[in-house]
């Protein structure tokens, strides 16, 4: 990878460079917005520059938006150009006044609402699987910026760590949304009136209850949709869990952060311990079960935050379907909106 020296070097032969170094009183948008500049400048290929551009947008660093102009930015502390120099700082200087109106500069808040909410929602970066590539552009980024900006390097190591995280959660989070609910859950929302349910042939006839009775249903027992699970799989699903006669109490959507996490029981499922979230308050408001199979939990990472909706049957046994989003761990919650 190019360092900034070597970008400098390279563009300084071609007559165009930007300096990016440090100087006294230089405001931090501006040392950003050149660091910034320096780094694109040095990426070869189309799709990584596509990436680094939702990352500059997420950072308020995307080119559109700049304060000052190119030729301005080319003459930026050129001898003789004095007072384009002071017009240029004084441009990112009212610019980042207004941003800090609006809250602090927080590298590592800004790096997990990129890799949380931006990937997931605001880009089309997951869905492409592009969001591995996506953290290694912003390592490269940030070790860019770290050598000309202190407010950076004095906090790389926190940011690595959130880099990290989002490796590993990023790519969980892919396959989770492929198994979630489970079968165990599926099993509860098609018997137990949930979602699946009205996805489900005749879904007001509890073709169960005539089943148990003798009638043979061979027939009709089988859902219109081949993906979808049948009644004989639902009911061995929750045998010795849930009684068939088992009646739904309440349910609604929440957000439902996992707590912690248990091994498999004899029965093939882990009960993992979750709160209700409040994102109003930011505070766990109930505790409560819920039990997935272990190809669930394995990929499943302790305060990463579920949407769905959550059911109560009248033994207690709570169950989800209508997963809509699995955030990661690391998710500025109070500044995403609920799906």
């Amino acid at each position: 990878m190019s360092t900034v020296s070597d970008i400098s070097q390279s563009q300084a032969s071609e007559g165009s460079r930007i300096d990016s170094r440090r100087f006294s009183g230089e405001p931090l948008l501006l040392r950003l917005d050149l660091a910034t500049s320096a780094f694109y400048a040095s990426l070869k290929d189309e799709e990584s520059k596509r990436l680094m551009e939702i990352v500059a947008r997420a950072a308020n660093l995307d080119i559109a938006n700049r304060p000052a102009t190119k030729k301005e930015l080319k003459k930026y502390k050129k001898p003789g150009y004095s007072d384009n120099t002071r017009n240029v700082e004084t441009k990112y200087r009212a610019k980042e006044e207004r941003l800090l109106k609006s809250g602090t500069f927080d590298p590592q808040w800004g790096l997990k609402w990129l890799l949380s909410y931006v990937v997931l929602v605001d880009s089309s970066v997951f869905i492409t699987n592009s969001a591995l590539r996506l953290c290694e552009i912003t390592e490269e980024w940030l070790d860019a910026l770290a050598k000309d900006v202190c407010e950076i390097s004095d906090s790389i190591s926190e940011l690595k760590q959130v880099l990290e995280d989002a490796r590993t959660e990023l790519a969980s989070i892919q396959l989770l949304s492929d198994k979630l609910p489970g079968k165990f859950n599926s099993a509860c929302s098609l018997l137990f009136g949930g979602d699946l349910r009205q996805m489900h042939i005749d879904p007001y006839l509890p073709k169960w209850v005539t089943a148990l009775q003798g009638h043979d249903l061979s027939a009709s027992v089988e859902p219109a949709n081949s993906d979808l699970m049948s009644l004989t799989e639902a009911q061995s699903c929750v045998d010795g869990i849930v009684d068939l006669n088992s009646t739904c109490t309440c349910c609604g959507s929440f957000d439902i952060r996992i707590h912690k996490l248990a091994p498999v029981n004899d029965l093939g499922l882990a009960p993992v311990c979750v709160y209700k979230f409040d994102r109003q308050t930011m505070k766990d408001i109930e505790e409560l079960t819920l039990l997935f199979e272990h190809d669930i939990i394995v990929h499943m990472r302790e305060n990463m935050v579920i949407e769905a909706t959550l059911y109560k049957l009248a033994n207690g046994q709570h169950f989800i379907d209508s997963v809509t989003m699995v955030w990661p761990s690391y998710t500025p919650l109070d500044y995403v909106t609920l799906l």
